[in-house]
């Protein structure tokens, strides 16, 4: 990934560049402190009712072995956030930097003004691991965000994605096509998607290809998923979920593109490189500079199914009561 000079991103309020460095450590170490300390105490927490369950009351507890399978799952998360964003894989961005004439940053605060689904609906918003590089003409951030699911309630981990920014030439309607990688659990998809049906436009690519597009982009979404542009992102499917908002088009994981092994490395490298190809080759922005010289349609953002989004909620949280009660009253011995 090589063209021209990274820009410069964002700059350090602070002017002393030994305590920038120093604060930007400091932060980064917290980043990556949290997983491992949630590791380690729901690990603990895992085999402490186990053992106080089996080797000690006389009584199985169904509270205390439901208390342990719920540690288990948030150690299982932390593991997974231990990989998918290890020092490992954020040392690879920095190296990668002066071989691209980029420019790495250890730890930024806010979200520089991004408006994907996961900067959008975050709180207390940091960006670690970030590298800014040119591209085929084409400005790109590859980095990871951290944040709070809520303004109120904070989790030791918080909420963390990897992503990959491509400025565009041009504002482009609200589009995004999702693979579900940002609606697993454990690998495990558990919510479909939320945007509204009626907002899906076909441009081949299969059942999995999903494009929700906002009323009034239609005409650009077909005109920028050529064939050859759904066959390649038929491929960054396998890695991401993917939005194009105003003049940004995001990728979007729950892995660092630099986690995993050397080969993966490479191959997301490359996958970037095609990208930005793409968008600096397509014929898209004469459309929309046409449209916009005269007065084209007014794109709107995209809207979410609320309805049926609350019905699969409360389906979903039905269930899980009766599967607990049922997994309560078994270990109580009530069902024998």
């Amino acid at each position: 990934m090589t063209d021209a000079p990274g820009s410069a991103g964002d700059a350090p309020a602070n002017t002393d560049g030994t305590a920038a460095r120093d604060e930007a450590k400091e932060r980064f170490d917290d980043i990556m402190r949290a997983p491992r300390i949630t590791a380690l105490v729901s690990g603990i927490l895992t085999v402490v009712p186990i053992v106080v369950v089996y080797f000690v009351l006389d009584v199985r507890s169904g509270l205390l072995l439901a208390a342990g399978v719920g540690a288990a799952v948030v150690c299982a998360i932390a593991v997974l956030q231990i990989f998918n964003y290890s020092p490992a894989a954020i040392a690879r961005l920095e190296r990668l930097a002066p071989q691209v004439d980029g420019r790495f940053a250890l730890w930024k605060q806010g979200s520089a003004g991004y408006d994907g689904v996961p900067f959008r609906y975050s709180f207390e918003r940091q960006r670690f691991g970030v590298l800014d590089l040119i591209a085929h003409d084409t400005r790109i951030e590859i980095g990871h965000l951290v944040g709070q699911a809520s303004s109120r309630a904070r989790t030791p981990m918080g909420r963390r994605h990897a992503y990959i920014v491509f400025q565009l030439p041009e504002r482009l309607p609200h589009m995004i096509l999702s693979f579900g990688h940002l609606s697993k659990f454990l690998g495990v998809r558990i919510v479909p998607e939320q945007w509204h049906r009626s907002q899906r436009v076909d441009v081949g690519g299969g059942r999995r290809f999903r494009l929700f597009v906002g009323d009034g982009g239609e005409d650009v979404a077909r005109s920028l998923f050529t064939p050859d542009v759904v066959h390649l992102f038929q491929r960054v499917g396998r890695s991401y979920d993917v939005e194009i908002k105003g003049r940004n088009l995001y990728l979007f994981s729950t892995m660092s593109p630099a986690a995993g092994s050397e080969r993966r490395w490479e191959e997301q490298q490359a996958l970037v490189e095609r990208v930005a190809a793409m968008l600096s080759a397509s014929e898209t922005w004469d459309l929309v500079r046409r449209q916009s010289r005269g007065r084209g349609p007014v794109h709107a953002d995209l809207r979410a199914d609320v309805a049926r989004g609350v019905a699969i909620f409360f389906s979903v949280a039905a269930v899980a009561v009766v599967v607990l009660s049922l997994v309560t009253l078994k270990a109580a011995g009530l069902l024998d």
